[in-house]
Formats: C-alpha cells, structure tokens, sequence
C-alpha cells in the first residue's frame, strides 16, 4: 500500500512539475443545436407548432471539467442543458434535454484539435399548454447513451488559459420504447 501511495504521489508531483496544461481545467458556454426527436408524437407535436407560422428557438449551455493528467489525453465530465422552445399565439411546446456525460478526450498532436467520447446519462422534460398535446407528451424517464464531440481548444499548450472553445457534438439518447433522440450541438466555451 505504502508503494502505491508513493507512486501516486510521484506521478501527480511530476503532473503539475512538468506538464504543459494544469492538472484541472474547466470551461462553460453556450451552445445551439438541432434535435431530432425518435418519438412519432413529439415530432407531430413539434411540427405542429414549427409549421403553422410558429416560432422556434433552440439554445442550450454547457459546462465541462477536465482532468489532465497524461498528455494528450484527458478524462472530463460535463453537464449539457439543451432547450427547443416553441410557440404560436397562445400556445406552446418546450422540450428540455439534460444530460451528464463521463469521458475521455484525445488530441492527436494538431494544436488544439480534440475528439472525445462519452458515457451519457439524462432525461427530457417536456412543456406545453395544449390540453390534447398533454395526453400524450410528459417527462422522459432517465436513460442512458453516448456522446461523440470534435472541437478546436485554443488554450491548448498555450500560456493564454482563457481562450476559446468551438465544438460540435453528437448525442444519442434513448428515450424507452425503441425511441431515440438525436441532438447536434454547436458550442463556444470559455477555459478557465
């Protein structure tokens, strides 16, 4: 156990002796997309109210935290918020998409580029004043799926810590009853 103890702590003292990037980094931003729901009901619904001179606006925020300790890889965890909202007159559909994602990422030696992949976990809340729409839409239970992203760090081995972030990701989601939800994120985040 004393050797165990020991290496670790050689390791994590060469980490923050020697490494180009700090042990912790972390970013938050804002993000768009555009889902594309599985659920047959959810996509009439959404229709709908996108069809019939309605409006609709997809935001989202992102928060990461990053763990690297081996250079070029990192091992992170992050949090994705992503909300569809959708009106016409004085109705609406809102649908809020929540996952945590637990992973790795790797740059393969072109500056800051990076790819990752990601175990993801989350639900799908869905909001809407329509009485017949409110029969059919609800609460997602929680579910689990995956996570692919590529972006572009310009912190990355750079003596500047808060530059960028641009990304793009794809999450698949199931959503039970061999429904899955697709949602493709473009992101801007900050380092710090």
């Amino acid at each position: 156990m004393k050797r165990i103890i020991v290496c670790l702590c050689i390791f994590l003292f060469s980490t923050f002796c020697f490494a180009k990037q700090p042990l912790f980094s972390g970013s938050v931003g804002l993000s768009t997309g555009f889902p594309v729901y599985g659920s047959e009901q959810i996509k009439q619904v959404n229709d709908y109210y996108f069809n019939n001179d309605g409006n609709r606006i997809i935001v989202g925020t992102t928060a990461r935290l990053e763990l690297n300790a081996i250079n070029p890889f990192a091992l992170f965890v992050d949090a994705d918020l992503n909300m569809d909202f959708n009106f016409s007159d004085q109705q609406f559909f809102h649908m809020m998409d929540l996952a945590f994602t637990g992973g790795m990422k790797f740059y393969p030696g072109l500056g800051g580029f990076a790819f990752g992949i990601g175990y993801s976990i989350g639900t799908r809340f869905n909001y809407t004043n329509d009485i017949i729409a409110q029969n059919y839409v609800g609460k997602n239970d929680w579910g689990n799926g995956f996570k692919l992203f590529l972006e572009y760090n310009f912190s990355y081995n750079s003596s500047y810590r808060f530059l960028p972030t641009l990304g793009v990701s794809w999450r698949l989601m199931p959503r039970g009853n061999n429904f899955y939800d697709n949602i493709f994120s473009f992101y801007l985040m900050m380092n710090f």
